[in-house]
């Protein structure tokens, strides 16, 4: 039924998404988003969201007078004292608590699902990630609360000898950094090895769906096997690179949140479920442009000479064509 549901809509929407594969006019970073995605692809990018600082595009902070101002600035030319650091919500809350529960905003249950734990974890991670803010010694501190709490409730046995003393608070300072950083490459490489265990073929049933319809896509087998290889040869690209586990984490977030709205919904709802397929499958294949942007920039700010791509024209062309297709029909199904 689901299958014949979504053979209907593309083929409903065929001419609509009619979209030759090798148009190369849409190379820049901006690719997607220009083609109608209701989400721009995040990449490499752990810029600070203006959620973290309520009120910095307030006009009401620059409405002082002209006097202030000057007054203002010839006081601090003999003030040394640093500006001081400005306060991100989350970083604060995760600082307050010692409650591992509460440290990972998730709730006390005898039983905690693994996806919900894994979400949580994700999602505190990326907010408190000492990359996004270098030099933050709170961040740092935040981010080795998380990974502590992570490493304690997702073990059973862990777990339970914590949750049998209410008033036991756990050693954060104990771990060194270093443990934090393998916990969250293997969270982030595990839930993206699920993905490919779980979802990998649905990958492939849609795309061979769109170039049976789309014939102006020119995929063939071969063409989706390429996909496919390419994201299996992510997980190996990523054990040893820092870069491509940053690029990774950010659009995994976007799988496990997808994956999150896809169960709460109903079975019957076949049109939701159908488009967040759709998201699905457009997150993943996305994911190699990701990481060859992100071993891109990691290069230039190196300032290494070799720039080596990992992915050739062709491969570069499918995946961004069938990306900006997938695209255009979730917009359709909105």
């Amino acid at each position: 039924m689901f299958s014949s549901f979504s053979s209907a809509v593309l083929n409903s929407a065929s001419s609509y998404f009619y979209l030759p594969i090798d148009d190369e006019k849409a190379e820049d970073d901006d690719w997607l988003f220009q083609q109608g995605s209701s989400s721009k692809p995040h990449m490499l990018s752990w810029g600070q969201d203006e959620s973290e600082h309520p009120g910095i595009n307030d006009s009401s902070d620059f409405s002082c007078s002209s006097a202030s101002s000057s007054s203002s600035s010839l006081a601090s030319e003999f003030d040394n004292t640093p500006p001081p650091r400005p306060k991100h919500p989350v970083i604060e809350e995760i600082l307050s608590k010692n409650d591992l529960y509460e440290i990972l905003g998730v709730s006390r249950k005898a039983a905690l699902d693994r996806l919900a734990l894994r979400r949580a974890y994700l999602s505190r991670s990326k907010a408190c990630h000492p990359d996004k803010f270098p030099g933050n010694a709170d961040a740092t501190e935040a981010f080795q609360k998380v990974n502590v709490a992570y490493d304690i409730l997702s073990k059973p046995a862990s777990k339970r000898c914590y949750d049998a003393d209410a008033s036991r608070t756990a050693d954060f300072s104990a771990r060194p950094y270093a443990q934090a950083e393998e916990t969250f490459r293997s969270v982030v490489l595990g839930v993206f090895t699920d993905f490919l265990e779980g979802d990998l073929e649905t990958v492939r049933t849609l795309l061979r769906a769109m170039n049976d319809l789309n014939p102006a896509l020119r995929l063939g087998d071969e063409g989706i096997d390429m996909v496919l290889h390419s994201l299996q040869a992510i997980r190996e690209r990523a054990l040893t690179c820092r870069a491509c586990v940053l690029a990774l984490h950010t659009e995994v977030v976007r799988l496990v949140e997808v994956q999150h709205a896809f169960r709460q919904l109903s079975y019957f709802d076949l049109r939701r479920r159908f488009r967040l397929t759709l998201e699905l499958t457009r997150i993943a294949i996305s994911l190699p442009i990701a990481l060859e942007q992100a071993i891109a920039q990691a290069r230039e700010d190196r300032r290494d000479e070799e720039t080596n791509a990992i992915l050739n024209r062709r491969l570069r062309s499918i995946l961004r064509g069938s990306a900006r297709v997938l695209a255009r029909v979730e917009k359709f199904l909105e």
